[in-house]
């Protein structure tokens, strides 16, 4: 099978690799430990194993949302392009959970290919390009991209809008962020980073602005869509900003980010000091969203002068947005869009080295693989 793989175009058989790694991990993880699942898992006991092991927490809800629409007042909370691309996979005759699956590989497949093209752009060394895309699937949150979850679409539509922006094809580059602000609200902070790489190839001068800065008007219509339809048919615009009072009251609003980053490691200190004995398992927990959100910090901070302003303005961006609900829960997965990150790691001077990046990587799938373990058990929402 191996060497089947090998055969493969370069990005098809690395994505293939990640997922029969992703897959066996999850499965094997969910059929070794027989640990009680909530019974909000019991539709899926028809289904294989594997299959199981990939629909968790908030797959429920995209599942529901592509099955029976927003029924509930929480629901809203999650944007319709993903939940609503499931249904014309089931009108063929595939079920919900295979096709939410299906759209999630061949979203993360687009989101590699573009990758790579980007990264061949930015350092011009296919070696640099081939572990962009590595470190990229092998990240830490890298097995929600195999998932019932948004990320392998909101990456995919992301790269491909930065793709065409940085060769000036400003059409193809807004219709993808017309469909990423019907993914997830953070998509505003990518529709501000790609106006950006707009200026930017402009010298920031407004007189050098010509008609293809219109195309941008296309850029909030997924988010506009997406309001009216909350509008006609749940009766509020702002349905999917008031879910969070009724399910999600501790993700309230709160633009302190500095407070909120000091909440979360001062309580990391306390779970790893505690008189009792440190607390792994809560450490790990709740820690990997803090450390994912400072290392991307200080990545980003450190590769200012080496990276486009359109991609600085996309990792800070991305980073102040995802920390204005008073805590850093899901940080680690929300982080995995940060392709600037990605670059600055693979272009460092000192990961330069084969062995080094070596290690890196296998520091980081080690943690991804435990991840997906925990997501499998249902234990860890990520």
């Amino acid at each position: 099978m191996l060497a089947r793989l090998r055969g493969l175009p370069p990005d098809v058989g690395l994505f293939a690799t990640w997922l029969l790694v992703v897959v066996t991990t999850t499965t094997v993880s969910l059929a070794s430990l027989d640990v009680p699942l909530d019974p909000a898992y019991d539709h899926l006991r028809t289904l294989p194993l594997w299959v199981q092991s990939l629909v968790r927490w908030d797959s429920n809800h995209y599942l529901t949302i592509a099955r029976d629409g927003y029924t509930t007042t929480f629901l809203p909370a999650f944007f319709p392009l993903y939940p609503f691309s499931l249904r014309p996979l089931n009108a063929l005759g595939i079920p919900y959970a295979y096709a939410g699956l299906l759209v999630s590989w061949a979203a993360t497949l687009v989101a590699v290919v573009h990758l790579r093209r980007l990264a061949a752009e930015r350092f011009g060394d296919p070696v640099l390009a081939r572990r962009s895309v590595t470190l990229f699937l092998f990240a830490p949150a890298g097995f929600f991209l195999a998932t019932v979850y948004t990320e392998a679409l909101f990456c995919a539509l992301t790269f491909v809008a930065f793709h065409h922006a940085r060769r000036g094809h400003w059409f193809r580059a807004c219709l993808a962020l017309g469909f990423l602000t019907s993914t997830r609200l953070p998509a505003v902070v990518v529709c501000l980073a790609v106006l950006v790489e707009h200026l930017s190839q402009r010298g920031y001068d407004l007189r050098r602005l010509d008609r293809s800065v219109l195309w941008f008007l296309l850029a909030p219509l997924g988010l506009a869509a997406y309001a009216a339809y909350c509008a006609v048919v749940l009766g509020d615009p702002l349905a999917f900003l008031h879910a969070y009072d009724d399910a999600w009251t501790y993700q309230r609003f709160d633009p302190n980010v500095v407070g909120t980053v000091v909440d979360s490691v001062v309580d990391l200190w306390h779970r790893a000091f505690d008189p009792g004995g440190p607390h792994v398992a809560a450490l790990f927990r709740n820690g990997l969203g803090t450390v994912a959100w400072i290392c991307c910090l200080v990545v980003t901070l450190v590769s200012v002068r080496r990276q486009p302003a359109s991609y600085t303005v996309l990792s800070l961006g991305t980073l102040v947005f995802i920390s204005l609900n008073s805590n850093l829960q899901a940080v680690n997965r929300y982080v995995l869009v940060l392709f600037p990150v990605v670059f600055a790691l693979v272009g460092a001077r000192r990961l330069r080295s084969e062995q080094r990046f070596t290690l890196l990587l296998l520091v980081s799938a080690a943690v991804m693989l435990l991840s997906a373990g925990l997501f499998a058990h249902a234990r860890w929402v990520g």
